[in-house]
């Protein structure tokens, strides 16, 4: 027992310092009332002046019981421990997989700063609206790179989220149907059968990643797109400043194609959301992951966690017994 003793929240135990100050003032303001009268009265002479003497030095060990009491109350808010129990939890089986598209369009200015920095606020909004399950996330262009694997800790994920950008992939370009099938393996390797994959993109779909989309409904899991742009479109941005150009000189311009996205997410059996300056998007991508896994709840997953046996109340129970001594009538008057 003693060597699994510890205590839960020790950061209780800062309060003994204070406690401490100021009853050692406590004390040096009594003993200083005292001596007031030895520096001017004989000692013979003081029980007569003193008229409560008697009562002073039986009642000089309530403070000290008062410290005790506190000092009992600070050790059992730290949670004294050494005892652990199992404790029955349930997890639900809802998993979703966050597919961010970095390529170069994404610094597109139709949409201000740019398509990905406003993509990586509507990320944040949605990891705070979806507590439930398990996410994770994400980012490709011509190839996906993993930037956390399924967590049940969204801030994980949240803290990464501020040093994504279109330089962190070593290869430009994109590939929609590489990035669907890095997501449904993470989903897959959980052995989740109900899924979403929520893809937040501004590029335009090949016939092979409709295809793929459509093979990874079929598997239980939904594709549901957040189209990043304005379909009048936007010059993107260079790297080094400026706007981007192709091989003449000219700047690229970077349309979103609404309908062909629409599409995408049709094929795999989920919704088409564009992007909107409220949170209305990330309510509706919110919603949709929701009722895509209503069935989780009855695949929720039984797990036994270990908790330590919180024993402070014990001490609480001491701590009420002396309070009821010194609540005497008048025994509170002598601390005075």
């Amino acid at each position: 027992m003693l060597n699994n003793f510890h205590f839960l929240r020790p950061w209780w135990f800062v309060a003994v310092i204070p406690t401490i100050i100021l009853f050692i003032l406590y004390r040096r303001k009594m003993t200083s009332n005292s001596n007031t009268w030895q520096e001017y009265c004989d000692p013979h002479l003081l029980p007569f002046l003193l008229v409560n003497s008697d009562n002073q030095r039986n009642s000089s060990w309530l403070p000290s019981l008062l410290l005790t009491i506190w000092l009992i109350c600070i050790t059992a808010l730290a949670g004294p421990t050494w005892e652990q129990y199992a404790q029955s939890v349930y997890q639900k089986n809802i998993a979703r997989i966050i597919a961010l598209d970095v390529s170069p369009s994404m610094n597109a200015s139709d949409i201000v700063p740019s398509r990905l920095e406003r993509a990586k606020y509507k990320i944040l909004d949605l990891l705070k609206a979806t507590d439930e399950g398990q996410t994770g996330m994400i980012v490709f262009s011509s190839s996906p790179f993993v930037v956390s694997p399924l967590t049940n800790d969204n801030n994980t994920i949240a803290a990464m989220i501020p040093v994504l950008d279109s330089n962190i992939v070593p290869v430009q370009g994109v590939n929609i149907a590489k990035a669907l099938q890095k997501s449904a393996s993470l989903l897959q390797q959980t052995g989740i059968t109900r899924g979403e994959i929520i893809l937040i993109t501004d590029s335009t779909p090949t016939s092979e990643d409709y295809q793929v989309a459509k093979q990874i409904a079929t598997n239980g899991y939904h594709i549901s797109v957040l189209g990043i742009g304005t379909q009048k479109g936007g010059p993107v941005s260079a790297a080094n400043g400026g706007f981007a150009t192709d091989n003449n000189g000219n700047v690229i311009f970077s349309k979103l194609d609404q309908q062909a996205l629409q599409k995408l997410a049709t094929q795999g059996d989920g919704s088409y959301i564009n992007f909107s300056n409220d949170d209305s998007d990330v309510e509706q991508l919110a919603k949709i992951t929701n009722s895509n896994t209503l069935g989780a709840d009855a695949n929720a997953q039984e797990e036994t966690k270990k908790l330590w046996r919180d024993e402070g109340h014990w001490l609480i129970w001491l701590a009420m017994i002396l309070v009821a001594c010194i609540t005497r009538k008048g025994w509170l008057d002598k601390l005075c």
